[in-house]
């Protein structure tokens, strides 16, 4: 009765209006309750006169002609099909074509032709009188001159950046022209010159690692311009910054941030360097002699050749008229960055760790490359190493008396190398002379610890040099399955609070899977990987250093979960479209969306709980957006994990659950203004899933609107809740801050809603986990049945119930 009274009351519809019965009886309990403007909103009806003459209620299903799986964001149907198809590089013409550069090229001409600044496709020289800079390669060794900006330049590239508004919006033809120009042509020069600056050893397998991630990319690319096309999203195409590394430059700077950016009408502003400024200077002057031979306006690309203060001057001084700034650097830096410039995606370090409870001498091969691999300037190096009780700083000491020591990186090159060290070089340094707790390496330039104990929290990184803390704490046979199991804990703990990259476990094959396993559920890495300690020829032994993300062994370098804020805006997962974290939804799109676009079908008892909680949203923007999301979490959980695309391996990747550990939770914390809207996005994730049991809510006693929404939706008794006041909660995180993974607080939306793969990733683990054996079947069918994995949440009440329909 109530029902029809409320379709009495609408305007009249075109066409037949298909509603499933577990919609219709959301509303009439919703109406019952007096709730019926936050269901008029939901539907999009208006409450005028009409007749039920346009109306029909079938068992069909709900129509989804809006929110439809065209998703770029991780894990989705379309993200994975972008895998497909992709080119197959040709290493060795790379390699030769690198090493004809180097043979050629003149050392002078780094002299002669020094770094400076560009402003419209003009190079911004200093007046003779001014001397130059020494420039420095990743030993400290002079390489070249620089011209830094004068203070009239300064105030020109100022001027430019905070007026220049891009011509474009679409110019995928002509970078990809130039892209294929960089990939190909110019390859040899590229790796060339990482070679020289940075003394990269292998930069043949980075250009690999472009060539076929920029072809998924590319395809993200697609898709988010389409929808942007489509009124979905808006791209913002104010100027971004790209602050480049110095060790993969090639590939997330030229590449992922850059083209990927350029080819959408995204203006890039190329920062200099203190150190290592050569070689990336080097392809942004190329860039720009190919964006005038494709016509595009020069001004699309800028390089700031200036101080570290004339730096921060211009971002600080042009937030209102810039984008994001993009940074992959040490922890230190990224906090350092973002303080200054809020809008910061940054991807840092970590200690990673190699985790063994054998040791043999396969499993010491791959410690020692691990570490030593490009003279510990690889992200992925190892800096903790997890041993069995018996080895000692004698069985250390050996293990490294074998590693390879070069004086220049193009004999590695030369040789096919890439785990070999700079002895005893300037560029960076040790503990010696900081830190007496570590011993120096008799004959070589590595430095280790031996402890029965964990290391201490946040570890110095020690860049491009060798420096490994050793912990003699892996479980052995002689332990209780309670004794092994606190030893995991305890590791779990540790890489939660360090946040590693990567992860490699080593063990017989016929206990591997269950530690791995045990290290996987308990912690939040985006990088795990499997080997073995007794079937080494075809399932070697585990190192960090190994990820392909052109294959699907997804990679990314977040900062520990609760305090990812002060470092970054977003974590980034790679492969990506980098124009994505700086987009956001629609508001028009996101208000057009109603309840009817949610992907359920009528017989979906179980998640009548979701039907019931969207419609009570009362902001339409929100409710769009939540509904987006929903749609998401739905399509990815529906096929997870997926299975890697790799052939020397085997990998399976998608979202996770938080870590699985005893009291280990997520705080939502409500004060007493936050509304029911701005709460629901947040929860939205956790309560919809199977992390429900891992999220608690602290609301504010006296936020009484609030705490009859969760009452009245039943979430106060499916989620743990906490009354408190700021102050209480306040002192509690101060008390037991360790026993949570994350601290959030909900802040209001104000129409600026990010796309929710972004949005997820804020609270959910990413990544891949993987057998070093090829197609390893076994592998597949253990560790896809983890909890771990996200799974959507079935009210399994409802779901025994009768559907109206039979």
């Amino acid at each position: 009765h109530k029902f029809k009274n409320l379709l009495l009351n609408c305007k009249s519809l075109k066409g037949t209006m298909t509603i499933s019965r577990a919609v219709g009886s959301s509303m009439i309990r919703n109406v019952i309750k007096g709730r019926q403007r936050s269901i008029l909103n939901a539907y999009k009806i208006s409450p005028t006169y009409s007749s039920l003459a346009s109306f029909s209620i079938a068992p069909s299903k709900v129509a989804t002609t809006k929110s439809c799986k065209r998703w770029y964001n991780f894990a989705s149907s379309s993200y994975t099909s972008c895998f497909q198809n992709l080119p197959k590089p040709d290493t060795e013409s790379i390699r030769q074509s690198a090493l004809i550069y180097l043979d050629e090229f003149d050392e002078t001409l780094w002299y002669n032709e020094p770094v400076c600044s560009i402003l419209n496709g003009e190079k911004l020289t200093s007046p003779s009188d001014t001397p130059s800079i020494i420039t420095q390669n990743a030993l400290s060794n002079p390489n070249g001159h620089q011209h830094m900006a004068t203070k009239s330049q300064v105030q020109s590239l100022l001027s430019h950046i905070q007026t220049y508004q891009s011509p474009y919006t679409d110019i995928r033809s002509q970078i990809r022209t130039m892209e294929q120009s960089l990939l190909y042509e110019h390859a040899g020069l590229l790796v060339g010159n990482q070679c020289l600056d940075f003394q990269k050893q292998d930069g043949v397998t980075e250009m690999e690692e472009s060539i076929m991630a920029n072809a998924v990319e590319r395809s993200l690319n697609d898709i988010l311009l389409q929808d942007e096309n489509r009124g979905k999203i808006r791209i913002n195409r104010k100027p971004m910054y790209v602050s480049c590394v110095s060790n993969f430059t090639n590939f997330l700077d030229l590449f992922r941030k850059t083209i990927r950016s350029l080819e959408l009408g995204v203006p890039c502003i190329v920062l200099g360097r203190s150190h290592t400024v050569q070689h990336s200077y080097r392809w942004t002057e190329l860039l720009v002699d190919l964006l005038q031979k494709e016509d595009i306006d020069a001004g699309m690309v800028t390089y700031l050749s200036c101080t570290l203060d004339d730096i921060k001057f211009i971002t600080q001084s042009s937030r209102d008229s810039t984008g994001m700034l993009y940074s992959t650097c040490s922890r230190e830096l990224a906090a350092s960055i973002k303080a200054g410039y809020p809008n910061t995606i940054a991807s840092t370090g970590g200690p990673n760790t190699l985790y063994t409870t054998e040791w043999t001498p396969a499993v010491q091969d791959a410690v020692r490359m691990s570490a030593s691999i490009e003279s510990s300037g690889q992200c992925t190096a190892l800096r903790h190493c997890v041993v069995p009780s018996s080895v000692t700083s004698t069985d250390v000491e050996d293990l490294f008396s074998s590693v390879e020591s070069i004086d220049k990186a193009e004999d590695a090159l030369r040789d096919y190398k890439f785990d070999c060290i700079f002895e005893n070089h300037a560029g960076s340094v040790t503990p010696a002379g900081q830190d007496d707790t570590y011993t120096k390496h008799g004959t070589k330039d590595v430095h280790y610890k031996v402890n029965t104990h964990m290391p201490e929290n946040h570890i110095h990184e020690y860049w491009r040099k060798v420096v490994v803390d050793v912990t003699t704490d892996a479980t052995t046979s002689d332990l209780t399955p309670e004794e092994k199991d606190d030893k995991l804990k305890d590791l779990a703990k540790w890489l939660n609070t360090n946040q590693p990259i990567s992860l490699a476990v080593n063990a017989p094959r016929s206990q591997v899977f269950d530690i791995a396993k045990s290290l996987f559920e308990k912690s939040a890495l985006v990088v795990y990987t499997v080997g073995s300690t007794d079937r080494e020829k075809e399932a070697p032994p585990a190192l960090t250093c190994q990820a392909r993300p052109q294959e699907a062994e997804v990679f990314g370098e977040f900062p520990p979960r609760k305090d990812l804020r002060v470092f970054t805006k977003y974590p980034v997962i790679v492969p990506s479209s980098t124009p994505s974290y700086d987009t956001t939804y629609d508001k028009n799109y996101l208000e057009s969306l109603s309840v009817l676009d949610l992907n359920l079908h009528p017989g979906d008892n179980g998640l009548r709980y979701i039907q019931m909680l969207i419609p009570d949203i009362d902001n339409a923007a929100t409710c769009g957006f939540c509904i987006e999301l929903f749609n998401y979490i739905l399509d990815v959980t529906s096929h997870n994990p997926k299975r890697g695309f790799g052939t020397s391996r085997t990998a399976i990747w998608g979202i996770q659950r938080p870590p699985i550990l005893h009291d280990i939770r997520t705080v939502i914390r409500c004060n007493d203004k936050n509304a029911f809207n701005d709460l629901v996005p947040t929860l939205l994730p956790f309560y919809a899933t199977n992390a429900r049991e891992q999220v608690e809510l602290s609301v504010h006693p006296e936020n009484d609107n609030l705490l009859e929404k969760l009452q009245d939706h039943n979430i106060d008794s499916a989620v743990k809740c906490v009354l408190e006041d700021d102050s209480s909660f306040e002192e509690r995180m101060i008390a037991n801050g360790d026993n949570y993974y994350n601290i959030v607080e909900v802040e209001e939306y104000k129409d600026n809603y990010p796309l929710v793969g972004q949005f997820l990733s804020l609270y959910f683990p990413l990544g891949h986990i993987k057998s070093t054996m090829s197609d390893d079947n076994e592998f597949i069918e253990f560790f896809e049945k983890s909890d771990k994995w996200l799974q959507i949440h079935q009210d399994e009440e409802e779901m025994k119930k009768t559907s109206f329909w039979g």
